[in-house]
């Protein structure tokens, strides 16, 4: 069995990364269930076989992709939080809802991936790795919150952990239930446009709402 296997969720994993990207990039061309590990080692061109050196199965791989990709998303915010310093409540909600907009323009495809995790992912995934990967994700989670909080002491690490995960929560459900007047992005006949979703500014007005409530604005 080839070592890297044991490491095949690490962004560092030059190889693995090859492999995880060519199924991100599948995945928004595609529908899931017609991707195969055969389509995947074609898109990444490389031997089939060098994909099960890296990965158990297409399972294995989203699962890699789900938190090497949120893994990513944490340490942008950690990056555009090294450029200032939050001194209250109301600054801590601004840099939380721009943190928000970068969430929703660059990493949906992996909040939807994420929507796999529970029915699927986690039926052929590596549970070794996936917990090492959400250990790192919760670490980087609490290294972020203390920063945040430096100058805010009235304000629980564990409420500021807590806003990171309802706000991918949130995102996903927006995201899910988006378009429901198409189907395969084809629009349906009927008229809804009551169902139509403007996904950043809900999203940053229905997570604004939260923070005022659990930041006490």
């Amino acid at each position: 069995m080839h070592t890297d296997k044991f490491n095949s969720y690490d962004q560092r994993n030059r190889r693995a990364v090859q492999i995880r990207q060519a199924a991100y990039d599948l995945i928004t061309e595609m529908p899931y269930d017609d991707i195969t590990m055969t389509i995947i080692a074609k898109r990444a061109n490389v031997a089939k076989g060098t994909v099960f050196n890296y990965f158990n199965s297409k399972e294995d791989i989203f699962m890699a992709i789900d938190l090497s990709g949120y893994l990513s998303f944490c340490q942008r915010v950690e990056h555009e939080l090294t450029a200032i310093t939050i001194q209250n409540k109301a600054e801590l909600k601004t840099f939380l809802l721009a943190m928000t907009k970068i969430l929703t323009r660059e990493y949906s495809v992996i909040v939807l991936i994420h929507s796999l995790r529970r029915f699927t992912l986690e039926a052929h995934a590596d549970p070794v790795q996936t917990e090492q990967g959400r250990r790192q994700i919760y670490e980087m989670l609490t290294r972020i919150s203390k920063n945040l909080l430096q100058n805010i002491p009235d304000v629980t690490l564990e409420t500021v952990m807590h806003t990171f995960i309802i706000q991918g929560a949130m995102l996903n459900g927006l995201l899910t239930f988006m378009d429901m007047n198409k189907f395969n992005k084809v629009n349906l006949a009927s008229e809804m446009t009551a169902v139509e979703i403007a996904v950043e500014t809900e999203m940053c007005m229905i997570f604004g709402l939260y923070l005022d409530k659990v930041l006490d604005l």
